[in-house]
């Protein structure tokens, strides 16, 4: 599932991949060179600013933006460190590395959701010992996203610190609101609320059929507001065929059962994004965040605004569920300490701010970086930017697992074929649970 830094370069969702958060505990720096993480109160640990140079593997980011992201910054603050890049490609994978020797120190990792597969190969460092030692504020962080990471770890161990995440919102065509004398969407709409609005602006005029609404389903099912698991870690069986999973399916079943609002199989799924943003037929689109395709949009005539992600009555008020992208040291790097700097100062809040003004969301829990979100983002400039903002995250599910990215997939196609093939949805789920079963035991006897 770790998808945010290359969706951010093909200019569709993911655009935060670097809305890094965390930060230290205040004061000035901990090494000879004066600057990065620090003490929380004694004598600041004495680290050597002899020239290092730090690998960092990175599996997804584009090359313009991992150097001013990440290098650049550490680079400044730190002049004796070095950085070099280890890309994710054939040959470099995290399997090839760990084979060869040469897992590098800092590893990005695209998405929380990765973090059972670097468990299972022992690759990542407990950094709790820096954390301590360098007096590292863990409590500027986010709950939920820690939270998050350790949902996918299973323990206290801090194995990696989020840098990021994501946040979905309901992105609304004006023009076409106005086109049908229809109000605006509001934030804080239920799923309800929304369908009852998109009936309104579904309509065929001119020879042309508007649609009132569509979602990311490969965000809103696997990260679902009602933070539901596919698979039960405890008994390893699929965990779907339920009546909350029934409330989710049916729920979002309705974005499509209006008059007109069934997407033409080939214009289900991906296809939605492409229609709001270009083909400009969809009134409102529920998605994470798109500002790399937004500018074009608008250069060909979209106007648009948005507001908070519509949610169930059962969990109101919630955006999705949290998948932080993550940094984290690897177990065989000889520089750890100096790892843990470069670290601390991508997740200090001095770096944090002036992403939050790009408008790149950080997970601090300070409410100076919601203040300043999106002050110095031309494309926010008269939208409704606190909607990025507002939500909660949907508590981390209870269960997360290595084959949890399969069994999603699984229940994704059924819901494909509740939507298109008019697939009674407690059928569906029962399907599902039995094709998730039936997945996990070949697995499992591999």
């Amino acid at each position: 599932m770790g998808v945010w830094n290359k969706r951010w370069v093909r200019g569709s969702i993911f655009v935060l991949s670097l809305s890094v958060a965390a930060g230290c505990s205040g004061g000035a720096g901990s090494v000879k060179s004066g600057g990065g993480a620090v003490q929380a109160k004694g004598t600041p640990p004495v680290v050597s600013t002899e020239p290092v140079t730090l690998t960092i593997f990175n599996s997804s980011m584009g090359d313009e933006l991992m150097k001013s992201a990440i290098i650049d910054p550490i680079q400044s603050k730190y002049p004796h460190i070095t950085m070099k890049v280890v890309k994710k490609e054939k040959g470099s994978y995290i399997e090839d590395l760990l084979t060869a020797g040469t897992v590098p120190d800092i590893i990005m990792g695209d998405s929380s959701g990765d973090i059972p597969v670097y468990n299972e190969l022992n690759v990542l460092y407990d950094m709790t010992p820096l954390v301590k030692k360098y007096g590292f504020n863990m409590s500027s962080i986010d709950p939920a996203a820690m939270e998050d990471v350790k949902a996918y770890t299973g323990d206290a161990r801090i194995v990696a610190l989020p840098r990021g995440h994501n946040v979905a919102v309901l992105y609304y065509n004006k023009d076409i609101f106005n086109k049908f004398g229809v109000p605006y969407p509001k934030d804080g709409m239920t799923w309800d609320e929304a369908v009852d609005l998109a009936k309104k602006v579904t309509r065929t005029d001119g020879g042309v059929q508007y649609r009132g609404l569509d979602f990311s389903e490969h965000i809103l099912i696997p990260y679902n507001q009602m933070s539901l698991p596919a698979v039960d870690a405890a008994s390893m069986k699929a965990s779907v065929n339920t009546d909350k999973w029934k409330t989710v399916f049916e729920g979002l079943k309705r974005v499509y059962d209006m008059d007109g609002g069934r997407p033409a199989p080939a214009d289900y799924g991906g296809r939605a994004s492409t229609i709001f943003l270009k083909d400009k037929t969809l009134a409102m689109f529920a998605s994470t965040l798109m500002f790399g395709a937004l500018p074009d949009a608008m250069k060909n005539g979209l106007n648009w605004d948005v507001v908070t992600l519509p949610s169930f009555k059962e969990a109101p008020d919630r955006t999705i569920q949290m998948f932080a992208p993550f940094l984290g040291i690897s177990g065989s790097s000889k520089n750890k300490d100096q790892a843990f700097m470069a670290i601390a100062h991508i997740l200090s809040e001095e770096l944090q701010v002036s992403e939050a003004k790009l408008g790149r969301i950080s997970i601090l829990a300070t409410q100076r970086v919601k203040k300043e979100y999106g002050v110095d983002n031309d494309l926010l400039k008269g939208k409704n930017k606190e909607a990025f903002v507002k939500s909660k995250f949907a508590a981390a599910r209870p269960s997360v697992t290595k084959y949890d990215p399969a069994a999603y997939a699984i229940l994704r196609g059924k819901f494909k074929e509740v939507v298109l093939n008019n697939k009674d949805v407690n059928t569906a789920l029962r399907e599902a649970e039995e094709a998730i079963n039936k997945d996990l035991e070949q697995k499992k006897a591999r």
